[in-house]
């Protein structure tokens, strides 16, 4: 009996299917593919740079706006100085302008003590005592007193000496006199005198307590012996 081997038939319908898949296939791959290509070779999104940039523009703007306000500074500074040299020579002006009318003043109140020795009549050389007056001062009992030693001489040179002030009044129902040293803080005996045609007197007095002045003496006692002693008394009387 002879064998016969059995044949395998495959069925085309198979085959027809798989080629028909494989294009399918093959363009699914390839796009796969180019998406992977695609995603791989896209660049990154740069968010560095942006913000570097920006950066960057603050900082110049914060150097501008520093540069402003530095010259802004030395604009300021430059007023300033300037004010300053106008108040200072507004200041110096007016210390000069002072001094001048002190000056004038000085000048014209001589002339003025020269013209009334002149007017008076005064025919003897000697000192004088002019214009004494009292002012009440801010402390109790305390009381400024002033006035004006004038010589008259033909030939007038400097008049040196000593001038004594004492108060004559009433304490413990008796008269007494106080000198000079026991009525002022700085306890002076004298005051000094030197001058070529006046000189202004003036200090303070502190009267003692239950003391009651009647009257100022003041006494004139020059070195020079052409010139004689003047001693003048003044009732106590204090301007309003």
């Amino acid at each position: 009996m002879k064998m016969q081997t059995p044949k395998i038939v495959q069925s085309r319908s198979r085959w027809v299917y798989l080629w028909a898949m494989l294009p399918i296939l093959l363009g699914a791959m390839l796009m796969l593919g180019w998406g992977d290509y695609i995603q791989i070779k896209r660049p990154p999104v740069d968010k560095v740079t942006p913000l570097t940039q920006q950066l960057a523009e603050q900082r110049e703007l914060i150097e501008r706006l520093e540069s402003q306000r530095d010259h802004l500074r030395e604009q300021v500074a430059a007023l300033e100085r300037a004010s300053q040299i106008d108040q200072e020579s507004i200041r110096q002006v007016r210390e000069e302008l002072r001094k001048r009318q002190t000056g004038y003043l000085e000048m014209e109140q001589e002339l003025n003590l020269l013209r009334g020795i002149v007017e008076t009549g005064v025919k003897s050389e000697g000192l004088y005592i002019q214009g004494f007056k009292l002012d009440k001062s801010d402390q109790p009992d305390s009381y400024h007193f002033r006035f004006t030693v004038s010589q008259a001489l033909k030939n007038a040179g400097t008049a040196v000496g000593w001038i004594l002030l004492a108060l004559e009044g009433e304490q413990g129902g008796e008269t007494v006199e106080l000198p000079l040293k026991a009525l002022t803080k700085e306890k002076d005996e004298k005051l000094k005198m030197r001058f070529r045609h006046f000189q202004d007197v003036d200090g303070l007095i502190q009267l003692p307590e239950g003391f009651n002045p009647e009257r100022v003496i003041v006494e004139i006692n020059p070195t020079n012996n052409r010139l004689p002693k003047v001693k003048k008394s003044f009732d106590w009387l204090v301007a309003d």
